[in-house]
């Protein structure tokens, strides 16, 4: 094949040998090497340039020239060292010392199907805690109703055991033991008396003072007719006491006693008091059933006409007859209807078309008689 002009051949000679690096474990590391050829100075060549053709675009005919082209350059040539073609080698395989290329009992590593089987059971594991963590969530929500339920029974029961021992401190604690005992609506009745009857009560708690007793004390008391007790903490007892009221004057031995609807004296006095008529007692005795017939008319009449009365008689419960300050008789009857008949009495005695009436008839209400 004829040389193109310029081109010098490569040397017959062998190439220079060169140097491979030495790699990080201290073994060489060789690797292929290029060998280009030895190009002449350029005073021993006589250089030729020519200009390249360029062939345009789109289909057009090149222009004719009659410069020859030029061969392209020859390809270097490669020389590949056999021994880095050699397993082991850094340059071509893997190294002796790589762990990656020894099988796992050669080297410190863990059986891979050991740690596929670790893997697995610690997946299996988290699976399992999912599903637990999951059954938990649904059966609470399922048994929501049920632990609401529950719920509120568990505190209705704590607020009913709080209320009783609220209620037992409260009945034994000393700091409601009774240290004072009032008594009111006495007028007739010692107060200081009655309290003084009532100290065995003092220093016991005021849910424990024994009213049996209480009211046992009380009945010695002949003026008293009710009561009422109350306990006002912290440690006071109240007695609202209810005196017996006088209705009627009673003659004995040259002096007056006054006596309430039930016969009891009330008070007795040497002269005869003002505002309460006399009953003769020999004609109507104190526990006869006329005595109470006359003492519930007294009681239904007003102040203003009781004050009109200057005594009454009642042989029988129907026969009570009043007489009044100003001679007039009143044939009362029965105690039925007292209060009506109390007010047709009124209204005749000040009617002035009514002259000189002695005696009032109002035995039937809806028939009133004069004499």
């Amino acid at each position: 094949m004829k040389r193109p002009p310029g081109v010098t051949p490569p040397p017959a000679g062998p190439p220079p040998a060169e140097t491979p690096p030495a790699s990080q474990d201290g073994r060489s590391t060789r690797r292929p090497v290029l060998r280009r050829p030895k190009r002449e100075a350029a005073s021993d060549v006589d250089a030729i340039t020519e200009p390249i053709a360029v062939i345009p675009t789109g289909g057009a005919t090149p222009p004719a020239t009659d410069r020859p082209l030029r061969d392209p350059p020859p390809l270097p040539e490669v020389s590949i060292d056999p021994l880095d073609e050699a397993p082991g080698r850094s340059g071509g395989g893997e190294s002796d010392d790589d762990p990656a290329s020894k099988p796992w009992w050669l080297t410190r590593r863990t059986d891979p199907t050991v740690e596929s089987e670790r893997e697995a059971q610690k997946n299996l594991a988290h699976a399992e805690r999912r599903r637990r963590r999951y059954e938990r969530a649904e059966a609470r929500r399922f048994t929501q109703a049920t632990r609401t339920r529950r719920r509120r029974y568990l505190i209705a029961l704590a607020g009913t055991v709080a209320l009783v021992l609220l209620v037992v401190l409260t009945a034994y604690s000393p700091l409601l033991a009774v240290r004072t005992i009032t008594v009111e609506g006495a007028s007739r009745v010692d107060p200081a008396a009655v309290s003084a009857a009532l100290d065995d009560q003092l220093g016991r708690p005021l849910t424990l003072v024994d009213f049996g007793e209480v009211k046992s004390t009380l009945e010695t008391f002949p003026l008293i007719q009710s009561y009422v007790t109350e306990a006002r903490p912290p440690d006071t007892l109240v007695i609202r006491i209810v005196e017996r009221r006088p209705v009627v004057t009673v003659a004995v031995d040259g002096a007056f006693t006054l006596v309430d609807a039930a016969g009891v004296v009330v008070e007795t006095t040497p002269e005869r008091a003002a505002g309460y008529p006399i009953i003769d007692t020999a004609a109507t005795p104190v526990d006869s059933p006329g005595f109470a017939a006359a003492s519930s008319v007294l009681l239904a009449l007003t102040p203003e006409f009781l004050a009109q009365v200057d005594s009454v008689s009642a042989p029988t419960p129907d026969s009570v007859t009043l007489v009044l300050t100003s001679g007039q008789r009143v044939v009362w009857g029965s105690a039925e209807d007292s209060a009506l008949k109390a007010r047709i009495v009124g209204s005749m005695i000040s009617n002035p078309g009514i002259p000189n009436v002695t005696e009032y008839d109002v035995s039937s209400p809806e028939a009133p008689i004069t004499h």
